[in-house]
């Protein structure tokens, strides 16, 4: 199946939620017809030094609100359905990109887990992150703060890494090694 794709510099996971401002005519012609058709858009992380500055994955995204923000511009808050895999590129006279694309299981360690003791500081520690941050928090109407995957995942997305880093830990490396990461970095930051 053939999605339009919205490279940006902005890492997200299945479930993951985000807001993104739209004002580049190729984006507000891929909105509408996301939401006519109600078939979502790819968004995915910009490559400089690939065909069309795409990589092989993204998330399939579905429109969960739209506003406008003081300026007119629109505001859109989406959804991460699926991870996919992006082949096939090619762009419109709009220079809108589009591709067709696969739904896939990855990062392979995206799979419900409990909390354990082991990892009760990951969940406290983001969920008092939601706490002190409304707008991320108002984006997650039923947090799963008792998702192990869930809870790294949004980890992933929040922490102030490089995409590179990122796109490491979530697709290259396996999930011990970003626990190991995670709480490196997080006892670091609220143990001191």
């Amino acid at each position: 199946m053939k999605r339009a794709i919205f490279p940006l510099p902005v890492f997200i996971l299945p479930e993951g939620f985000t807001k993104l401002r739209i004002f580049e005519q190729r984006y507000l012609t891929m909105v509408k017809e996301a939401v006519q058709d109600n078939t979502g858009f790819v968004l995915c992380t910009y490559q400089h030094d690939t065909d069309l500055n795409l990589p092989e994955i993204g998330c399939l995204m579905q429109i969960t609100d739209f506003n406008q923000d003081d300026n007119g511009q629109l505001l859109i808050d989406v959804y991460a359905e699926h991870a996919v895999s992006i082949h096939n590129a090619s762009q419109d006279e709009q220079q809108l990109r589009h591709a067709d694309i696969e739904i896939t299981t990855s990062p392979s360690w995206y799979v419900s887990t409990p909390i354990n003791d082991e990892n009760t500081l990951l969940s406290d520690t983001l969920r008092a992150v939601f706490a002190n941050q409304p707008d991320l928090a108002g984006l997650y109407k039923t947090p799963q703060f008792d998702n192990l995957a869930w809870v790294a995942a949004r980890w992933l997305e929040i922490l102030p890494i490089s995409l590179v880093k990122k796109q490491q830990l979530a697709y290259k490396s396996s999930f011990e090694n970003l626990l190991s990461f995670l709480h490196t970095l997080i006892n670091n930051e609220f143990t001191d």
